[in-house]
């Protein structure tokens, strides 16, 4: 390698290249063919998370549903906490949008292997300071600048304390998580959970108050749920869901039994003309198909439904009830 082509080699080299004489390696391995090895896009983990995840969106629902009736109780006012958006972006650039200072607070999630954000805006914050202390929620402050003081991250922490436990309440019924508080930070560059290029999921909710709003935002690595992936891709299926439809279902039969209906028995048939019709006359008797010993049909509504057989209770016809009507002979 120490050694320096002349301009004479230079030039024969260039020479057998075009011309051929020079064997060159032009072949690459086939992207599609059966090679030995296993393409990877690394772009991949952005295209898999762009889709809908309906199971997460019914978490969101009931968080944003958890989360109102808790914070309302809290501030003792109505709240109305509603799921705004879910987007996917890059940590590093979620974290350069934040201002300084943030509210941001990072939650430890167990069994799953990592931490996740919880973010309030910094006009919602001094919104639920001023609420807790009596005010509307109204009042104007200067937030650029200006670090919490230590009443207002004690009251901001029993609000995320809230947070997570009716976070940690709505993933209940997919996925069992254990959520604890970790710590809290003002400045987005001292809460780095994973690396600037791992993809984050952001849900963004709309804190609405009487003459104030503001937005909460739930963060998670996108690498923290992936082992449980295909539980946020399924159908959303929930004990509470279950009980909701028994309750109503019980709710329904009551009310049903309660509707009247047109019950009649079919004693039986025969065939005669119109001749024989028109002479009938009080006392005639008609002969039917069936015998006193077979048994009759029901009818509820004008559809079959049950046997029975004639009698007679008091001085009041009767039938007794002694089977199912079997649609398959009908």
């Amino acid at each position: 390698m120490g050694q320096i082509l002349s301009q004479e080699e230079v030039d024969a080299l260039l020479k057998g290249v075009v011309g051929g004489e020079i064997e060159t390696e032009t072949d690459t391995p086939d992207p599609g063919g059966e090679g030995d090895f296993l393409r990877y896009d690394f772009t991949a983990q952005d295209k898999v998370i762009r889709g809908r995840m309906p199971t997460l969106d019914a978490i969101n629902d009931r968080f944003a549903r958890f989360f109102r009736i808790t914070l309302s109780s809290m501030l003792r006012r109505m709240i109305d906490v509603t799921p705004v958006s879910l987007d996917t972006l890059k940590f590093g650039n979620f974290m350069r949008s934040l201002p300084v200072p943030s509210s941001i607070h990072i939650i430890r999630v167990e069994p799953l292997h990592g931490n996740a954000l919880i973010v309030l805006e910094t006009k919602l914050v001094f919104a639920l300071i001023d609420s807790f202390f009596g005010g509307r929620g109204a009042g104007s402050m200067k937030v650029e600048g200006r670090e919490f003081t230590p009443i207002e991250q004690r009251m901001l922490y029993k609000v995320v304390s809230a947070a997570v436990k009716e976070l940690e309440n709505a993933w209940k019924p997919v996925y069992d998580l254990s959520l604890s508080y970790a710590r809290g930070e003002m400045n987005p560059q001292f809460a780095g959970i994973v690396p600037n290029d791992d993809v984050l999921i952001v849900v963004q909710f709309d804190v609405e108050m009487e003459e104030m709003s503001g937005n909460v935002m739930i963060c998670i690595p996108y690498m923290l749920i992936e082992p449980i992936r295909d539980r946020l891709y399924a159908s959303f299926h929930t004990e509470e869901k279950a009980s909701v439809d028994s309750a109503w279902m019980s709710r329904f039969k009551h009310e049903l039994m309660g509707v009247y209906v047109d019950l009649s028995v079919e004693l039986g048939r025969t065939s005669i003309t119109s001749r024989e019709l028109v002479s009938l006359k009080k006392g005639d008797v008609l002969v039917l198909e069936k015998d006193v010993s077979d048994t009759l049909t029901v009818m509820v509504e004008d559809l079959p439904k049950y046997y029975a057989r004639p009698g007679k209770i008091k001085d009041n016809l009767a039938i007794d009830i002694v089977g199912l009507f079997d649609r398959q002979l009908y």
